[in-house]
């Protein structure tokens, strides 16, 4: 595995991919309390688990996409508006449409896993746009001594 092949861009997708996914699975969704006992629920949980399940998968998919085209760029997979760029950015707004949907079907209770997940999910469709659109998701200095203080 050469991971020469992977650009600063790439560990950013990859990266907010790789937190969407953690979130979605660890991060404390809902919390309940009822006296001294208190329950919480991941994004993958009840009420409409399946939802934040969807957009699990989904995250994975675009994870697995980067890997693919990076790492085996012989394997032809289908793709959405004739690039790779575009499918991830496809999958990156799916996984926010889901996130916000679940949001909007239970709003009360809303652990801080929520809004952790919500800022991941607009960060990565955010980065995926920009990629498409050919730009550089982090600004390079140009080379050259650093300006006068």
């Amino acid at each position: 595995m050469n991971l020469e092949k992977v650009s600063r861009d790439d560990w950013i997708v990859g990266g907010l991919a790789l937190l969407l996914v953690i979130a979605l699975l660890f991060f404390p969704w809902i919390s309940v309390s009822i006296g001294p006992f208190s329950a919480t629920s991941a994004g993958t949980g009840a009420p409409d688990g399946i939802l934040g399940l969807l957009a699990l998968l989904l995250a994975i998919a675009l994870l697995a996409d980067l890997a693919i085209e990076r790492f085996s760029p012989q394997t032809h997979l289908p793709e959405l508006g004739g690039s790779r760029v575009f499918t991830r950015m496809v999958l990156a707004i799916a996984a926010l449409v889901l996130v916000a949907l679940k949001f909007v079907l239970h709003t009360s209770n809303l652990g801080w896993g929520f809004w952790i997940t919500a800022i991941v999910a607009i960060a990565l469709v955010v980065v995926t746009v920009r990629a498409r659109q050919g730009q550089p998701l982090v600004p390079t200095r140009p080379a050259g001594p650093p300006p006068a203080v």
